[in-house]
């Protein structure tokens, strides 16, 4: 069966953090189109209508989702010659110019195990189909595993099976910036959700993350506050999505926008590796990088460099991701840092204070009510955001 829909896939969790970031992204970028509302695939997925120009503008901009497809086909077969026949007539019938002439394809394939072949037999019968397709209409596909032409994704939902184009054609995460990395880093679209969960407005307010690692907190946050396109910073051996003869998008959507952004780590090793990632990310005038013990970092400094910057008075927000406890040797040791983090906000009277934890002693520790506490795993762990809004005095 025909489909035609764009596909937003994210961490689990982000669904409505992907669907403000692409609504923020159409009003500047697509003058006079109203973004409809999508359908939920799962707790990591969002469906639209497809609009080429939404899709152009997702795979460059977005930097919440791990993949943006294009679903062209979709079969509830159970057995593999009705899964190669359905997909075949789909795509005899299809006029869209998803494919050209010599073009060259790979296979994707997630989450087939519900199927009753396996999933070796299930990426044939669908490469078989879409051959003989294209064929029936004068285009000739070869497949090439290794640097295709475009990447196609086959998944199973429930018992649909739904093929793809990978309109990025690789994972969204790799932006190229990060050429050094800390223990245990954040995946850069998981950071970039952060940012979008802790409601950072770069037009008014700075951004301090006290234990930042490689970055990559602090350079999401300066990145999409200017609205700088995802692919502009990769090394010469990758390729940029340029799926059909895209165009190329080089300019930032927000350039009128100047973040600040204040990264700081006690490691030195590591502080080194976010000074190198930052100036990689082309975010050295944006993104000041600190080093040493947050306890130290107090609320007149960071006013100081605000003050340097032409921030004066602005409000900001805290958002961090800290250590988890794993590599700590007591686990007293991570909750006093806990503690000791959550006294060190309260310099902040009116600011948020945002944080990723996988400890659920982490509440407890840090102290205050938080404004929203949710589920959101990093990798395989079940962590939890938390959002702070600080008082006055000893409020949080």
């Amino acid at each position: 069966m025909l489909k035609d829909a764009l596909r937003l896939v994210g961490p689990p969790g982000t669904n409505k953090v992907m669907a403000g970031e692409l609504s923020r992204l159409v009003k500047r970028g697509l003058t006079g189109y109203r973004l409809p509302e999508p359908a939920k695939a799962g707790p990591g997925a969002l469906v639209y209508p497809f609009e080429l120009a939404v899709a152009h503008l997702a795979v460059w901009y977005a930097r919440t989702p791990s993949r943006v497809l294009w679903d062209l086909y979709e079969s509830e077969a159970a057995r593999l010659e009705p899964l190669h026949d359905e997909i075949l007539a789909a795509a005899v019938a299809d006029s869209r110019a998803w494919c050209w002439d010599g073009a060259s394809f790979s296979i994707r394939a997630r989450n087939l195990g519900a199927f009753a072949a396996g999933e070796l037999q299930v990426v044939g019968a669908v490469k078989n189909a879409l051959v003989a397709g294209a064929a029936s209409r004068g285009l000739r596909l070869s497949v090439d595993p290794d640097r295709p032409d475009i990447l196609i994704a086959l998944r199973m939902h429930d018992r649909t099976l739904t093929v793809s184009i990978d309109l990025a054609g690789q994972a969204m995460h790799q932006r190229g910036y990060r050429r050094a990395a800390g223990v245990a880093p954040l995946r850069e679209n998981l950071a970039a959700a952060l940012v979008m969960l802790a409601r950072f407005d770069p037009r008014r307010e700075i951004l301090v993350d006290p234990m930042a690692g490689s970055g990559t907190i602090a350079i999401e946050a300066a990145l999409m506050g200017r609205g700088e396109p995802l692919w502009k910073n990769l090394p010469a051996a990758h390729r940029l999505p340029a799926f059909a003869g895209w165009p190329v998008m080089g300019e930032a959507l927000f350039a009128d926008t100047e973040p600040l952004v204040i990264a700081n780590e006690i490691d030195t090793p590591t502080i080194a590796a976010a000074r190198d990632n930052v100036a990689a990310a082309g975010m050295s005038g944006r993104v000041v990088a600190l080093h040493g013990d947050f306890r130290q970092l107090t609320a007149e400094r960071i006013a100081r460099i605000a003050r340097d910057s032409g921030r004066e008075g602005q409000g900001g927000v805290i958002l961090s991701n800290p250590p988890y406890g794993s590599r700590l040797e007591k686990t007293s040791d991570v909750v006093s840092l806990y503690r000791d983090l959550g006294a060190w906000c309260r310099q902040f009277p009116g600011w948020r204070a945002a944080f990723l934890v996988a400890n659920r002693d982490f509440d407890r520790a840090f102290g205050g009510r938080p404004r929203i506490v949710k589920p959101l795993p990093n990798a395989n762990q079940p962590a939890r955001f938390y959002l702070y809004d600080i008082g006055s005095g000893d409020a949080l």
